[in-house]
């Protein structure tokens, strides 16, 4: 009986040692588990921390790219030039490069539904990393899209008035990057219009608001313009989807400026403006200034316009071939006090471009071809104004040979047809732009008014030019009201009366 209890005094010890063994196993398993957790979440957390800095990097890029992308152009430097955030206890490093070439493909979605768009795709890759050299990676594909400007209609960049007199019929995409103004006689528009800020019906300078305004709806039926974005406020995108099936656009339905594709800080009309010293025009103004891009740019001074061909009347930087002195006097006359121009009550002196005669030498040789020819002159007297008023005129325009482009500081008369027998993609640039008739003779337009013309005439170009906006909105106060800017019905000026209504 003794041994008996021993015996059990001697297993309750066993299993005690036993149990405390397990215990002790539990604890230190659920210490081990405790600690794995803690390291799991530890881990966790540095990984998502790595993965938040990665995607503010990739956020960062993207805001750099919409800056970029303001001037309408990214370009291999820009992305060179992105920077990375500075994030506390992290590296992070960022590139970015084009993923191929630009793509044109048609707009499917936005205001801009049906324009031509040029999608550049772009790679961008962020790492961050942090102490422990966790990392994470951010990998974003952008589709930069540009709109080339030259498929409007009409693209203005300030104010755009239109107040015409005769009735007119419109056929292309309208906008400007500020408001619009329409009252006319009876105006027709075919396509869309569009405008980041306001569409008014009334003109700028005085309380006077004309009609009707017809603007097409997608069924091509003309409905008359009954509101505008002052009396119909939020609700403008509802009424124009009601009226047009959404074809006139303001500020309330989206719409978005579109910037031109200049440097940073470049204004518009340094397009046309002529050379200057490379430490102004920097590489990026080169690569878009018209002087700087031309096959041809041309020197002419006034005070041997007489005798184009003298030496030193007419100086010439060469990209290809240069005419020789028989074939520049066919293609080049000069003309001074050529007529009145009663609108600037001035003698164009004109520097006479034959386009006939230039194309006729440009299918001589591929070596030949010219695709852009820029002029300017010097020498005007600048003491009196009034006495020389330099310009380019173009004539025998009628058959392009290839692409081509005339620009220039100065204005540009266009006389007869241009581009219109198998037309070629042609601009013309210039501070004005004025359309001289088929009957037109510089003999007989001596005084002002001009003689009536009554036959038509017909230009395939795109045009840019300058344009002066009514200075202030009679509407706000404060404004005294004043002249009219000229508006979209004079921006191709004319010299005769071309008839209408």
């Amino acid at each position: 009986m003794t041994q008996f209890l021993r015996d059990r005094r001697g297993f309750a010890l066993e299993a005690s040692l036993v149990l405390l063994v397990l215990i002790a196993a539990l604890i230190g398993a659920a210490v081990l588990g405790s600690m794995m957790v803690q390291r799991s979440a530890g881990v966790d957390y540095r990984a998502a921390r790595v993965n938040y800095a990665a995607e503010a990097g990739a956020d960062n890029a993207m805001a750099q790219l919409e800056v970029a992308m303001s001037d309408g152009l990214i370009t291999s430097a820009e992305l060179a030039a992105l920077t990375s955030p500075v994030l506390t206890g992290f590296t992070v490093t960022t590139s970015a490069a084009l993923n191929g070439g630009p793509v044109p493909a048609t707009i499917t979605s936005g205001p801009y539904t049906g324009l031509i768009g040029i999608n550049q795709k772009i790679d961008i890759t962020v790492a961050a990393t942090d102490a422990l050299r966790n990392r994470s990676d951010a990998v974003v594909g952008v589709n930069a899209q540009s709109i080339p400007l030259f498929q409007f209609g009409v693209f203005y960049e300030g104010d755009l008035e239109i107040h015409n007199g005769p009735p007119m019929t419109f056929a292309g995409w309208v906008h400007t990057n500020s408001n619009l103004y329409l009252s006319a006689s009876p105006t027709n528009y075919q396509d869309i219009i569009t405008t980041p800020h306001k569409v008014i019906w009334n003109k700028k300078w005085g309380n006077q608001r004309l009609g009707p305004i017809n603007i097409n709806n997608a069924s091509a039926v003309p409905v008359a313009l009954s509101f505008d974005s002052r009396s119909a406020g939020a609700g403008f995108g509802a009424a124009s989807q009601a009226s047009f099936n959404g074809r006139l656009m303001d500020s309330t339905m989206g719409v978005v400026p579109l910037s031109l594709p200049l440097p940073t800080g470049m204004p518009t009309i340094e397009l046309i403006m002529p050379r200057r010293n490379p430490a102004i025009d920097s590489a990026p103004i080169q690569a878009v200034k018209m002087a700087w891009k031309a096959d041809y740019h041309i020197v002419v001074d006034l005070n041997l316009l007489a005798t184009p061909f003298a030496p030193g009347a007419m100086t010439v930087l060469p990209r290809a071939a240069v005419p020789n002195a028989v074939q520049c006097a066919l293609i080049f006359q000069g003309r001074p006090n050529a007529f009145l121009d009663g609108r600037e009550d001035r003698r164009p002196d004109l520097l006479d471009v034959n386009v006939g005669e230039l194309m006729n030498w440009i299918n001589l040789s591929p070596a030949n071809s010219t695709s852009i020819m820029y002029v300017t002159f010097i020498n005007d007297n600048a003491g009196v104004p009034a006495r020389d008023y330099p310009a380019v005129r173009l004539y025998n325009a009628r058959i392009l040979a290839q692409p081509w482009t005339i620009a220039t500081d100065r204005p540009v008369y266009v006389w007869k047809n241009y581009n219109d027998i198998g037309w070629q993609p042609s601009a013309i640039m210039g501070d004005a732009v004025t359309f001289l008739s088929n009957d037109w003779v510089d003999a007989a337009h001596n005084n002002w008014p001009a003689i009536n013309n009554v036959n038509p005439m017909w230009v395939y170009a795109a045009i840019a030019a300058g344009h002066s906006s009514t200075p202030c909105d009679w509407f706000n106060a404060g404004c005294p009201g004043g002249s009219y800017g000229g508006g979209l019905e004079n921006f191709p000026r004319f010299l005769e009366n071309w008839g209408g209504a």
